[in-house]
């Protein structure tokens, strides 16, 4: 009797759902369309659609620094994958477990016309291979399921970080035989080397109150979210800042309320898209009264802010602070971008989400009232765009909160 065959796509769904993978943050592409299809007919997995592969990486970050096990995150292989790599380093620096899939179209299907310099997608697999545990391109089809089960292992064990599986779509469709999942593979791992050979590993994350260093005070509206938080006995507050976020509330106390700060060392803009990930996996856990409150630099904002139609079109809220740099006597970078030019409030409404400035101290605390609400309402993010400095007190001053810094402790990592 013919052992029984099935898509080997198909098995590889299985794998995730196996693995308690509850979503999938990705960007839609021609090759990703047979795992696409084989994850709507198997059903019981989410997919998030992101603009951009960059923020469906940071979408997986988010996600898996909440739930707690390895965010999925999967884009086509097209010339822009290239900005995946980003996505991979932050997850090794901060020891997060990712597996990051890439699908890449069948060889015959790329184009026989082009310039001569025209030579296809980039090889994602010698790219990624010093920013991640392990990265593969299958070359087998009954390797797929395989594969999946490994990179799910490598991404938890040991340290924890990213791992990258490049998959053809003719061998995703292809049929293998139910059960299989062992063949060969091309896996490779480039981890950097000191003076004699000896592997490095790379840096734990580092622990700043502020862009200087120890000791710098937090920006002012930070303490004020602070304050806000604690006087209203808020529940579970889940803080998310890269930038400003990482001058962040060193000093101040964990308040009764509880919290989480989310920090990893993203490029500019990651923000928006890793609170797409916090805010799903709170929901998908039943805790949508936790908030989730995202810090913002003005000049890092724009990078991203393009996921905001992302979670619009998902209806995940948040609280989004901008604040701009040189409104809190702290002298500013005079060769940094000009961002005041960039009106952030019309910004955010032709994405369909609603904004105010404050451009007076004493209306902080009521655009921030209002943005909790109308996030809660819309179900959608509300920017608080801080044009001003601090009134009345130097900033920095240490409060109670119900706030505090989420240390990521490789040791202790599931």
């Amino acid at each position: 009797m013919a052992a029984q065959r099935i898509p080997a796509v198909r098995a590889a769904v299985q794998v995730l759902a196996d693995e308690g993978v509850e979503i999938v943050f990705g960007c839609p592409g021609a090759a990703l369309l047979p795992l696409c299809t084989a994850m709507t007919e198997a059903g019981g997995i989410e997919r998030l659609p992101a603009r951009h592969p960059e923020g469906a990486l940071h979408m997986a970050h988010g996600w898996a620094r909440t739930s707690g096990r390895p965010g999925v995150a999967a884009a086509a292989a097209g010339p822009g994958a290239a900005r995946l790599l980003a996505g991979l380093y932050a997850a090794r620096q901060e020891a997060v477990p990712l597996v990051c899939l890439t699908g890449r179209e069948a060889a015959g299907e790329r184009p026989a016309t082009g310039p001569p310099h025209a030579s296809g997608p980039p090889d994602l697999i010698r790219l990624a291979g010093p920013v991640t545990k392990r990265a593969e391109r299958i070359e087998d089809p009954a390797r797929i399921p395989g594969a999946f089960r490994e990179a799910f292992r490598i991404a938890r064990e040991g340290r924890p970080g990213p791992v990258l599986i490049d998959l053809p779509a003719d061998l995703a469709a292809a049929e293998i035989a139910a059960g299989s999942g062992v063949g060969s593979g091309r896996a490779v791992r480039a981890p950097q080397t000191a003076a004699g050979g000896r592997e490095v590993p790379p840096p734990a994350p580092t622990d700043r109150t502020g862009p200087e260093g120890p000791g710098t005070p937090a920006p002012w509206p930070l303490t004020e979210i602070a304050e806000i938080f604690a006087a209203d006995g808020a529940p579970d507050t889940h803080l998310v800042g890269g930038a400003a976020g990482s001058w962040s509330l060193a000093a101040a106390r964990q308040g009764p309320g509880g919290g989480r700060w989310h920090h990893h060392p993203g490029p500019p803009g990651w923000e928006v898209p890793a609170a797409i990930g916090v805010r799903r996996a709170l929901d998908l856990r039943g805790e949508r009264d936790a908030e989730v409150v995202v810090a913002v630099d003005g000049e890092e904002f724009p990078f991203l802010a393009e996921e905001l139609a992302s979670a619009v079109r998902h209806e995940v809220p948040f609280v989004l602070l901008l604040h701009r740099p040189g409104h809190d006597g702290r002298r500013r970078d005079p060769c940094a971008p000009d961002e005041y030019l960039t009106d952030h409030v019309k910004l955010v409404e032709a994405y369909g989400c609603a904004g105010r400035d404050v451009v007076e101290p004493a209306e902080f605390r009521s655009a921030v009232e209002w943005a909790r609400k109308e996030a809660v309402s819309t179900r959608r993010p509300v920017l608080v765009d801080v044009r001003t400095g601090p009134a009345g007190r130097p900033p920095g001053d240490a409060v109670s909160s119900p706030l505090h810094q989420h240390h990521h402790d490789p040791e202790n990592t599931p």
